[in-house]
């Protein structure tokens, strides 16, 4: 039968299990100092884990995990890798934010959604044509930093009769071909509307009229205007 463990129980788990990696043993000192608990409550929590199974506990002793407090030990640890990798190194968090984050969900997901993580996380870094995606999340990131980044979009997000300024044409838009755009950082440019079949973007940029490929027009960031309808 699986065990059900409670949030706090499976941190305790988690630490055990890291402090015998690092450490070679968890006493219940070292167990209260890295969850930044008081003694008692660590005492009440390994009397816990001890009826349920997961640990052999003596006070005169060090924790040991039995075959089952390690699976689920190794399981939350897994998940915490895992996940603190995504928000690092996929949704460029930082380090210390990542892992915040990692520890409030590894508790929450379920195998099935580790192994999703895991499967887009190693698309995004791996998969050659992956490569766009890649450079486009850069930049949407480093905008998400500014104050005023809920007004910034790029132009394929934008919605005929909406304006704005080019605030940057993006790395994904091959340099030889930026000439040739009839558009430059700093113009106003106004959308007209897409195709129907959303391959093309046309829009107005110094009274003129344009027409960009939807690839182009992904990689194209716009300063939305204040008075754009909602």
């Amino acid at each position: 039968m699986t065990l059900r463990l409670s949030e706090s129980l499976e941190d305790y788990l988690e630490a055990i299990a890291e402090l015998i990696v690092v450490d070679g043993h968890a006493h219940t000192k070292e167990i209260a100092e890295k969850l930044n608990v008081k003694m008692p409550s660590v005492t009440a929590a390994l009397r816990q884990l001890e009826k349920m199974g997961c640990i052999v506990y003596n006070t005169h002793y060090p924790v040991q995990l039995t075959p089952a407090g390690k699976e689920i030990a190794d399981q939350v640890v897994r998940r915490h890798r895992i996940l603190k990798k995504f928000f690092g190194e996929i949704l460029g968090l930082h380090p210390e934010k990542a892992s915040e984050t990692a520890c409030r969900l590894e508790h929450a997901v379920d195998e099935e959604t580790i192994e999703r993580f895991i499967l887009f996380s190693e698309a995004i870094e791996n998969r050659s044509d992956a490569r766009a995606l890649q450079i486009y999340l850069t930049e949407a990131i480093a905008i998400l930093s500014e104050e005023n980044f809920r007004q910034v979009c790029v132009l394929s997000e934008m919605h005929s009769g909406e304006s704005g300024t080019v605030r940057q044409i993006g790395r994904n838009v091959p340099p030889e071909e930026i000439p040739g755009l009839g558009i430059a950082v700093g113009d106003p440019i106004a959308v007209q509307g897409a195709s129907l079949d959303k391959t093309s973007f046309r829009v107005t940029v110094r009274g003129q009229t344009v027409n960009l490929p939807l690839k182009t027009a992904e990689n194209i960031w716009i300063n939305r205007d204040d008075n754009n309808p909602l």
